[in-house]
């Protein structure tokens, strides 16, 4: 039986700074290294914080939440979260956040300020050049990975802080390497913004069936003007463009032999195991059999 609220700041029209007073009595808390770590429990999610601090939210399983209202710092950004196989979030910048939705499933949340980020992941950050992005969204099977190792320490017996603290610096750690592009993410940097969005979009439902129509409306365009105006930008037609990045996203996915490669093809979007087999051998020289 799933709570009636996950996390409800609604009594509270003043509500800064933590969430950490608006959680549901079945959450677990874990502090570390100047940072918070909590296994988020099921039910609904009413937030409106202002001046919230540096968060990261993961989401390791589906179904992933159902949004109902989801602003950070005055813009809607429903439509940028990642919600196919589970998600990296990464609210880096902190601010204000609004946001009403219903969480399926057990999450993973982490919150710090910017001296403890510093304090403990500081290599990170000097590779992004000090700068954090103020959100970002996509899916990474180690982050999920850890997130779970992290949900079922919490919810299970009494927290071992050194544990709980590895897992917690492993992830932001992972998040900002993300970030920073160690894995092949889509540059965008000096890109018409309607194009920038469609990218945004594409990298968020890159494991989903993925139309010219949806893609073009995320962009604010037509259809027709969409193609003609991506492939002038980007040099190649969107549907190159998002089979390229599943062939990106799979790649590191080989990696991790839990996953089967039929897994991995459907996580990335391919329309079978074959599908995916024939655009490596013909993108890389090699099948993802041979690649392991």
């Amino acid at each position: 039986m799933m709570d009636a609220s996950a996390i409800d700041s609604r009594g509270d029209l003043g509500a800064t700074g933590s969430f950490r007073p608006y959680l549901s009595p079945r959450s677990h808390s874990c502090d570390a290294t100047g940072m918070t770590i909590t296994a988020l429990s099921p039910g609904k999610v009413d937030l409106s914080l202002a001046a919230m601090l540096l968060v990261l939210n993961v989401v390791p399983s589906r179904p992933s939440a159902t949004p109902y209202h989801y602003r950070l710092n005055g813009e809607d950004i429903a439509r940028r979260v990642h919600t196919a196989e589970g998600a990296a979030h990464a609210f880096f910048a902190g601010g204000d956040m609004e946001l009403s939705c219903h969480n399926h499933d057990w999450e993973c949340l982490v919150e710090f300020d910017g001296h403890s980020l510093e304090a403990v992941i500081s290599e990170a950050l000097e590779m992004l050049g000090g700068r954090l992005p103020e959100f970002a969204s996509t899916f990474d099977a180690a982050v999920c990975t850890l997130a779970r190792m992290a949900i079922s320490h919490l919810r299970f017996g009494e927290p071992d802080r050194l544990y709980v603290e590895g897992l917690t610096v492993a992830m932001n750690a992972r998040v900002l390497s993300l970030g920073r592009g160690a894995h092949g993410a889509a540059a965008v940097d000096g890109t018409d913004p309607r194009i920038a969005c469609a990218i945004d979009y594409i990298e968020a439902h890159l494991g989903e069936d993925l139309s010219v129509a949806a893609i073009a409306s995320a962009a604010a365009m037509s259809p027709s003007w969409f193609r003609s105006s991506f492939r002038a930008a980007m040099g190649q037609p969107v549907f190159a463009f998002a089979r390229e990045r599943r062939l990106e996203r799979a790649r590191p996915l080989l990696a991790d032999h839990r996953l089967s490669l039929a897994q991995i093809a459907f996580t990335c979007g391919f329309s079978s195991h074959s599908h995916m087999t024939r655009l490596f051998a013909a993108r890389y020289g090699a099948s993802p059999k041979e690649m392991r």
